[in-house]
């Protein structure tokens, strides 16, 4: 099934078919930026692998390329958004305390775990 899924995220960006929106890349990629080192989730689990790959592929961001312009922003708006939680609530560099209600519903629809859902 992970074989079928993976050849169809690559069909659709040769076609140039959003599958994913470009929000929820931007998400998805935050959120791993934020919360994924360390989580073997995101390495064991295919089917959220093969979506960061796909969301990488879609911001053009998989190592020495340009990023997508109109993407890129987006991206680095939903990380602020989780930094600047954290340092208005007084956690710092804490981003697991109280993360925006865009990280919870993301976890839940891909059923993804952070550190704070392992406590």
């Amino acid at each position: 099934m992970n074989d079928i899924r993976k050849a169809m995220y690559e069909t659709a960006l040769s076609a140039g078919l959003p599958i994913i929106s470009g929000d929820e890349c931007c998400q998805i990629l935050a959120w791993l930026y934020i919360y994924g080192g360390g989580n073997e989730q995101c390495v064991v689990d295919e089917r959220l692998r093969n979506v960061i790959f796909y969301a990488q592929q879609r911001l053009n961001i998989n190592g020495g390329e340009v990023p997508d312009k109109e993407l890129l922003p987006v991206l680095q708006g939903y990380i602020k958004s989780i930094e600047e939680r954290a340092i208005a609530n007084k956690h710092y560099k804490d981003y697991d305390n109280d993360p925006p209600e865009w990280v919870l519903a993301l976890e839940k629809k891909w059923n993804i775990k952070s550190y704070r859902s392992k406590a």
